[in-house]
């Protein structure tokens, strides 16, 4: 289908096993394209993906790490995530954010968590009460039914990381 009605189109989580991100988008042959939020005080714990991913800010601002620098993004700014780079996003304390994303189809929406002995988003301390209580009964429910074991593996990023640890060992 060539046109989208996000007020029509049905809202999902994007990373329930690390993240706050709720939103719609639209998956076609090559990209996805979407328009997600994360409440304000919340985000994502550390995670990668084996696709590209693109994120303009909309409204608020955004604490982004990539692979271990940290810059904070506001509104109208343009985040890049390389394939496999280590990432999270959170919301600052004063609002909610709304940000578009764009990422090419090799993997999905989702990401896998860097920590897979935790489960659940990141919840700041300036997350409102109701929030935190909604994502932490996420996480509870994920714990329960056991789906956060279920995470995909990442070949190329585990991979590289495997002959990294093989290279040293060798030196």
């Amino acid at each position: 289908m060539p046109f989208y009605d996000p007020k029509k189109m049905k809202r999902a989580l994007a990373g329930a096993t690390y993240s706050t991100s709720e939103g719609v988008w639209a998956t076609g042959e090559r990209m996805l394209f979407g328009i997600i939020d994360k409440p304000a005080g919340t985000g994502s714990r550390p995670h990668r993906h084996p696709n590209e991913q693109f994120i303009l800010v909309h409204k608020g601002t955004l604490k982004a790490m990539i692979e271990g620098k940290k810059k904070t993004v506001k509104a109208g700014g343009i985040i890049h995530i390389p394939v496999n780079a280590l990432h999270s996003m959170v919301a600052t304390d004063d609002e909610d954010v709304i940000f578009i994303v764009a990422k090419d189809t090799a993997w999905g929406i989702e990401g896998a968590p860097e920590d897979t002995s935790k489960v659940g988003a990141f919840i700041g301390k300036g997350a409102k009460k109701k929030v935190a209580s909604k994502y932490e009964k996420i996480a509870s429910g994920l714990k329960a039914s056991r789906e956060s074991l279920k995470s995909k593996s990442l070949p190329t990023a585990r991979k590289k990381a495997a002959k990294k640890k093989k290279g040293a060992a060798k030196k």
